[in-house]
């Protein structure tokens, strides 16, 4: 790998119609269909009809008509393939570059695995070399078929494989990729599962919440609270936050957890708003400042009208790693109990990513951690020209993964070598800049990104602080 930062993604603009007259010629050489244990698509065909891409949980908050989203001002950007328009391509051999992939192309998880072929496929299109073949198997979203697939590309000799979609098929796999030697990016945002060439590429709840707290202690906030989901996830985030307190300076003054599957939430929200002891200390101030009954007590009185609580809760800010219908439940009832987003700043993930969320008063003005959105906006716009309706957000990560391991197979063969996905390669310390932004791999088998805090605004998303444009150098 060179040694300035490796970027791939594509953002041709008005060059993309030229690109799309060869399209499907193209990507029918760059897979291989025989080995593909499901219908397949031929390339991206804008006249195609597909099913539509049902969302999982951590992409609830995408929707089909979304308003520009604001960028920064200045945004300084890597040129593309700056030193491989020009390359001059030396084959060495007639070994070709196969690497696998493993979708849920059948099972309740189909229109996903769709989703992210599609973005694949454009990923070829825009970065492959004439020898690197994509093999893909479906994995029926189960860990059992990531197995019998993965078992399917060991035969094929596969250089690297990229995928499975969920942590339970990645577990099922390592050991047979460990045993033969194999290189995993996987798309789990589960750490538990990382390690000895197994990647995480997935969007992690811990570097979400490590940018969105040291943003806001950089705002000059010092103690939040936490309400999570009561279950692995939220219990993630508030191991995250408990981590990185100790570093920001924040600290975490009150925690509280809620059923995800309960719908009448009044009674979790209240206690973290800490309602009754407030109201309480409300009724108290009152009832003393009427036994006194002196001019100066009538008008304290008097400011009090219409007040519930005495005082602010015991927190600057409150993080609430939820998003969907139930962000929509919890943010009104906290406003409703004394919890001002005037007062205190709501905080969330990337479960925020969708500007109707700005249509709830409360949420308005808050902060999250996500992406940035900088190339993710033609991205989407050309997907939909092709596919015919709006990607699910997750589909970056296909076109990410894809486009890294295109890259380093045509690196190599323009320098006249092997190709190898080797973890040094890997995890190089400068990262890679893909349509999400700026990553990295760690040896550990975690990823990096460079993360972007967003605000909340009616029908937009805002822009506050950008991700970075590069990383600080790994210390060892």
């Amino acid at each position: 790998m060179s040694s300035t930062l490796a970027t791939f993604f594509v953002v041709k603009g008005m060059g993309i119609s030229r690109r799309l007259v060869s399209l499907p010629v193209i990507i029918l050489l760059s897979i291989l269909i025989s080995g593909c244990q499901t219908t397949m698509k031929k390339g991206p065909d804008a006249t195609a009809e597909t099913p539509e891409v049902q969302e999982n949980q951590s992409e609830s908050a995408e929707n089909t008509t979304e308003p520009e989203i604001t960028e920064p001002e200045i945004i300084e950007e890597v040129e593309p393939f700056a030193d491989l328009e020009t390359a001059e391509t030396v084959v060495i051999s007639e070994k070709r570059t196969k690497v696998g992939f493993l979708l849920p192309l059948s099972g309740r998880h189909k229109a996903i695995g769709e989703s992210l072929l599609n973005a694949a496929q454009l990923a070829l299109f825009d970065i492959s070399g004439e020898k690197f073949d994509l093999v893909v198997r479906d994995t029926a979203g189960t860990p059992t078929g990531a197995r019998t697939a993965m078992e399917s590309l060991i035969t094929e000799q596969v250089d690297l494989v990229i995928g499975p979609l969920f942590a339970t098929s990645v577990s099922e796999i390592t050991p047979l990729a460990r045993q033969a030697g194999i290189n995993v990016l996987s798309f789990s945002n589960d750490q538990a599962v990382a390690g000895d060439g197994i990647y995480v590429l997935g969007l992690t709840p811990e570097e979400q919440i490590r940018r969105v707290v040291d943003y806001a202690a950089s705002q000059g906030i010092r103690r939040v609270a936490v309400f999570a989901p009561d279950n692995d996830y939220g219990r993630r985030i508030v191991s995250a936050l408990q981590i990185q307190s100790y570093g920001s300076g924040v600290e975490l003054t009150r925690l509280g957890f809620f059923n995800p599957s309960d719908p009448d939430l009044e009674d979790e929200v209240k206690a973290i708003a800490n309602y009754n002891v407030r109201h309480q200390s409300l009724l108290a101030h009152k009832a003393t400042l009427k036994s006194r009954g002196d001019a100066a007590s009538r008008r304290a009185l008097a400011r009090l009208r219409g007040r519930d609580t005495l005082n602010p809760p015991n927190y600057e800010a409150i993080i609430i790693p939820t998003g969907g219908k139930q962000l929509l439940t919890i943010a009104p009832l906290l406003n409703y109990y004394d919890v001002d987003p005037s007062q205190v700043k709501y905080l969330g993930t990337a479960l925020w990513n969708n500007p109707k969320l700005g249509r709830e008063p409360a949420l308005v003005g808050s902060w999250y951690a996500a992406p940035s959105p900088v190339h993710w906006e033609n991205f989407k716009d050309r997907y939909k020209v092709l596919y015919g309706r709006t990607p699910p957000r997750i589909v970056t990560l296909a076109y990410d993964s894809v486009a890294l391991a295109a890259v380093i197979a045509r690196q190599a063969e323009s320098q006249s070598t092997a190709v190898n996905y080797s973890k040094s390669l890997l995890t190089n310390s400068q990262g890679f800049a893909g349509l999400d932004g700026v990553f990295r791999l760690h040896a550990d088998g975690r990823s990096e990104r460079g993360l972007a805090i967003l605000s909340l605004e009616r029908d937009l998303i805002n822009v506050v602080d950008p991700a970075p444009a590069s990383f600080t150098p790994l210390v060892n």
